[in-house]
């Protein structure tokens, strides 16, 4: 009889772990409101499969009470900028005043976001308590060095979002077949075309504008050093938000998933004031979708 409930007690040892199915996972989106709604629909899925899961976001976004955040643990941040009003005047406002795009105000926004949250050691205390099994960042290149985070915790981590970024990716491909989205091209591109966009893509390769080359050095001394390209190569998977029905053929990785889009749901009626503004519309509407940026376009129309 003992030796049964010895080997019975051994047994629940053993399987105990392997019927515990609930992760512990933080997501870390871009500080952007269309991003961290993405994030967000993917962060309650988990939830809902029994998951402990956790998300990442700007004090300007919270106080928007925007996002549905049902069964997820928000842990709110403060920046020392609003990177989503920075965004707006750099090309929503520059596009009212025909201007260009101010790039540079990108890069150097970025820069400034990853050095705040990086070096807040009371953010990152946080994420430590936590004790995740699994980090999610948001796949544009802005938040690359994001990713020092997980490898101070020694903890894996994933990529979501709606960059393809072969490069980074480790996709092996011919750089002329992919068209970039900065333009208008599509698979079937001219000579000339396709000599610009390996161009692009060469120097994409070699400089990122959002990274230090010393990040891992400066913001994780105690670890040996990587490049911010070798310690992405790290990420366990990453699910790309392209739909691989309507988009054109892509070469990819088995660690790479095209999932589709996570924002879409079935149709609403329209709210009474987009009703009667569409049914009076005598020449049609058109719709414009700002991808990244939410705010109020009657001020500039």
């Amino acid at each position: 009889m003992r030796r049964f409930l010895l080997w019975k007690a051994l047994c629940c040892l053993v399987l105990l772990p392997l019927c515990v199915g609930g992760k512990r996972v933080v997501f870390m989106p871009s500080p952007f409101t269309s991003h961290t709604n993405y994030h967000t629909n993917v962060a309650r899925t988990l939830a809902r499969q029994g998951h402990e899961v956790w998300l990442t976001m700007p004090d300007y976004i919270v106080n928007r009470r925007v996002l549905d955040t049902t069964n997820v643990t928000v842990i709110e941040y403060q920046t020392l900028i609003n990177v989503e009003e920075i965004m707006t005047a750099a090309f929503a406002g520059n596009y009212f005043k025909g201007l260009s795009d101010d790039w540079s105000v990108v890069m150097s926004s970025g820069l400034k976001f990853c050095d705040t949250l990086l070096t807040n050691a009371s953010f990152f205390q946080k994420l430590k308590e936590l004790r995740p099994d699994l980090f999610v960042f948001d796949s544009v290149r802005l938040m690359n060095m994001m990713t020092i985070i997980s490898y101070r915790l020694e903890v894996s981590f994933a990529f979501l979002g709606t960059s393809y970024d072969p490069y980074y990716q480790r996709i092996t491909l011919q750089l002329c077949n992919i068209p970039l989205l900065i333009f208008s091209y599509n698979h079937h591109m001219s000579f000339l075309q396709r000599v610009l966009t390996i161009a692009i893509h060469v120097y994409s390769s070699v400089v990122d504008v959002f990274s230090y080359k010393d990040a891992v050095s400066r913001y994780a001394s105690e670890m040996p050093f990587l490049t911010i390209d070798m310690l992405v190569a790290r990420a366990e998977i990453w699910l790309v938000e392209t739909d691989h029905i309507l988009d054109y053929p892509r070469p990819s990785m088995p660690n790479v998933k095209l999932i589709g889009g996570t924002a879409t749901g079935p149709g609403k009626p329209l709210p009474p004031q987009f009703k009667s503004f569409m049914d009076d519309a005598k020449e049609g509407v058109v719709i414009i979708c700002d991808y990244i940026l939410i705010f109020d376009k009657t001020k500039q129309v």
